[in-house]
């Protein structure tokens, strides 16, 4: 285990995440084909600034990962009246991607990186991905840029990732009950 991977698991002790799993970049299921998963299932589609089709292409997002050896994958769980409601799952998302921001200052503290070397380097030394950006109650997309810039944590879709492929792979659970919701976010380096 090298050092980061070392101060890794140290930071994931101080939150309350219920798996974790590292694993080689080349590991990880992309498919081009989410995009219209997300077209078709998500109505966050065309909404939001961290999510497809307005986060990039889906070709340079998979690049972008290539460019990294490792990652960390980790979930949160939350207990929900119902699962199957998607505002109620949208409440705890919130919680979900505030752990994540505040994991990833506290990683870019560890190792001295200023947030703005995240986005002027191409391929900055850590980067990070969630379930998609919940800082505003209602982003600005598309009539208006982003109001939290450095805020923003890209989903894992919007990378091509086959989230549910990758964490069966890696062996962490993605499905509990009908009470429950799980939601993951990654580090690459």
């Amino acid at each position: 285990m090298n050092d980061i991977e070392t101060y890794l698991e140290e930071l994931i002790g101080e939150f309350p995440i219920c798996e974790y799993a590292f694993g080689n970049t080349d590991q990880i299921p992309f498919s081009d084909k989410i995009f219209t998963i997300c077209q078709t299932d998500c109505r966050r589609y065309g909404h939001s600034w961290a999510c497809p089709p307005n986060a990039g292409t889906i070709e340079d997002n998979i690049d972008r990962i290539g460019h990294y050896q490792r990652f960390l994958v980790f979930s949160t769980v939350w207990e929900v009246s119902d699962a199957f409601n998607f505002d109620a799952c949208l409440l705890v998302r919130k919680e979900h991607e505030a752990l994540t921001r505040e994991f990833r200052k506290k990683l870019l503290d560890h190792y001295s990186l200023p947030m703005e070397s995240l986005d002027e380097n191409p391929t900055p030394p850590i980067y990070m991905l969630s379930a998609g950006c919940g800082t505003c109650e209602v982003c600005a997309c598309p009539d208006e840029p982003c109001r939290y810039p450095k805020e923003r944590l890209m989903s894992m879709e919007s990378h091509g990732i086959l989230i549910m492929k990758l964490v069966e792979d890696l062996g962490l659970t993605y499905a509990y009950d009908s009470t429950t919701v799980v939601y993951f976010s990654s580090v690459y380096f």
